[in-house]
């Protein structure tokens, strides 16, 4: 990124060991110096030094798009979850007015038995006619005369 400064520095330090140098020259994982190592590499991830690396840079649109896919896959993840506890609540509510319905059915059907509709008019004051009804026929000419103009 900053190459200029690079140049500047190398320039100015010729006898110093450049980087490829040092990280030969770095103890590998099972030697004593390579604790050492991690810790920096945790310190730059954790203030964010590591993103102005160039690789990091040049990949960044890359990165971008993976946090997108990971930040979209977790709503999904959100979004099925509230979909699925709506249709457990769906469900539980339809059993309890599936069973509900057929207990209020069953009451009607009781109530509209002819017994019980006898019995509930005996308490208003009336009875039950025992003689059937009797159908009445009117001559047109009668039913007429009948009627007021």
């Amino acid at each position: 990124m900053n190459k200029l400064r690079e140049k500047q520095e190398e320039e100015a330090t010729p006898a110093e060991p450049t980087a490829k140098a040092k990280r030969a020259a770095a103890p590998k994982s099972g030697e004593p110096g390579a604790a050492a190592r991690v810790p920096k590499m945790m310190i730059g991830v954790l203030n964010g030094s590591f993103l102005t690396k160039e690789k990091v840079l040049g990949n960044m649109p890359f990165i971008l798009f993976c946090a997108g896919l990971m930040i979209t896959y977790i709503a999904y993840g959100y979004h099925t979850e509230r979909i699925v506890r709506d249709l457990h609540r769906v469900d539980h509510e339809l059993k309890e007015l599936r069973s509900e319905h057929i207990t209020v059915r069953a009451q009607l059907e009781k109530m509209e038995q002819q017994s019980q509709v006898a019995a509930g008019i005996g308490e208003l004051g009336l009875k039950e006619s025992r003689v059937p009804p009797v159908k009445l026929e009117v001559d047109k000419d009668e039913l007429n005369a009948t009627r007021l103009p």
